[in-house]
């Protein structure tokens, strides 16, 4: 049995498109696109990526955006290191870039929780890791669960 890492991800929102181009921030890593779905409703998770470049450069690849039937709200996040205890992590949620794995572990599982529309990638496959991971939603998460973990998700 693994010992969990747990992971803060707090993230910022919503913003409209042309407010999502000033998210230039190095330490926001992951956003989230949501809108109306005709089947799921109005705001909810569309796609959910992360990005090693500004979220403002990654969200010009969703040229998808501009044919949505109502307008899209972005969020962004940022993730903090591993923590045991709460009262480890400042009140303040300017977190540093974590390296790229665990930005793509936490990705994927928050994709695999809640299945957007959008996302190909990471809805169908759990993964297998060597450790487990908690990962809590904070700030302004929309419809985001507040907790996911890698043991209930992915067994």
């Amino acid at each position: 049995m693994f010992t969990p890492k747990y992971f803060n991800v707090h993230w910022y929102g919503p913003y409209v498109t042309e407010e999502a181009g000033n998210l230039t921030d190095p330490n926001l890593v992951l956003y989230m696109i949501c809108g109306t779905h005709g089947m799921y409703g109005k705001n909810v998770p569309l796609y959910i990526g992360k990005t090693i470049r500004s979220i403002t450069q990654r969200l010009k690849e969703h040229d998808w955006i501009n044919r949505e039937p109502d307008p899209v709200q972005i969020y962004a996040a940022a993730i903090s290191k591993p923590f045991l205890a709460w009262d480890e992590l400042k009140n303040e949620y300017a977190y540093p870039a974590p390296e790229n794995q665990i930005i793509e572990e936490i990705e994927s599982l928050i994709i695999f929780a809640h299945q957007p529309v959008y996302n190909t990638r990471s809805k169908g496959e759990r993964q297998s890791l060597d450790h487990d991971f908690v990962v809590f939603n904070t700030g302004r998460r929309s419809t985001l669960l507040p907790e996911v973990s890698s043991m209930y998700w992915y067994g």
